[in-house]
């Protein structure tokens, strides 16, 4: 029997390697990392928020189903971050796409006041407390691209203290309802600026009062989704991961102050929209 060439059969791999590249990719992944941030400031009397929770994952838009959990444990103190400040949870490998909600595992929560008086409850099956965050837009993870969203928690509206709140000491527990929403940071922006009251002369600005302390609440007319900060000493305020869009403001009546509001306040991705609040004393 006659035996072929090598060359022939050297032709005919290479046939069936071009043939091979034909084919689409089954599937690509990026990377998605998720981090987690309180720019909400605790309520009076909180020392620190400590939230211990097990396992996360992220859910696809396009088949509404979560990927498989990250493992690692966390436990963190909310106090501890403020402002942009944000800890690494977990970098997931996920096909590129849609992502609209994470999920959290929750297993316990410590609350800590200035009084140094401590109050825990812990979710342990078959009672674990799981947590779906989700966002007002999907964070988008392209192809060979690290996409990088936040779930920014609020601490204010999950905690609610019980007893009398008007002192440490006379508070006996709490109750915990989180709150939290899911950011795509590459499509956000912020909103800063100061809050001050005219003094009597609203035609000279140079002797403005700053105001610290002071709630400023934002919100996306038609949602159910908002975020609050404070001013602070200065009468300074910023609100970090605001998804790009339209919002509307609102500075809350006080004994001193008329309540204040605007609309259509524009954030871009990745700039700082500026609007300073004057208030009108009572």
């Amino acid at each position: 029997m006659k035996k072929q060439p090598r060359h022939f059969h050297l032709i005919l791999l290479l046939a069936f390697a071009t043939f091979g590249c034909d084919k689409p990719t089954s599937s690509v992944f990026s990377e998605l990392q998720i981090r987690l941030a309180a720019q909400s400031p605790n309520q009076q009397h909180v020392g620190s928020v400590v939230v211990r929770f097990s396992e996360m994952a992220v859910r696809s838009s396009a088949n509404s189903e979560y990927g498989t959990p990250g493992a690692v444990p966390h436990t963190i103190d909310l106090a501890e971050l403020g402002g942009s400040e944000t800890r690494i949870l977990d970098v997931f490998s996920v096909a590129e796409g849609r992502y609209d909600a994470a999920r959290l595992k929750l297993d316990g929560v410590t609350v800590t006041l200035t009084n140094g008086s401590q109050f825990s409850e812990v979710f342990s099956p078959p009672l674990s407390m799981e947590i779906v965050v989700q966002g007002s837009t999907p964070v988008v993870v392209e192809r060979n691209r690290k996409a990088d969203a936040v779930i920014d928690f609020d601490p204010m509206r999950s905690i609610t203290l019980e007893g009398d709140t008007r002192q440490a000491h006379d508070i006996t527990g709490f109750r915990f309802q989180p709150r939290a929403r899911l950011v795509d940071l590459a499509s956000s922006g912020q909103v800063s600026g100061t809050v001050k009251h005219d003094n009597g002369t609203p035609a000279v600005l140079r002797d403005d009062v700053p105001l610290p302390g002071y709630p400023v609440t934002l919100f996306q007319p038609g949602g159910t989704d908002s975020v609050t900060v404070r001013t602070n000493d200065a009468g300074r305020y910023s609100s970090f991961f605001m998804p790009a869009g339209s919002y509307a403001m609102y500075v809350p009546q006080t004994e001193a102050t008329e309540a204040w509001s605007t609309e259509n306040v524009e954030v871009t991705t990745a700039s700082t929209t500026r609007q300073d609040i004057v208030l009108v004393r009572r």
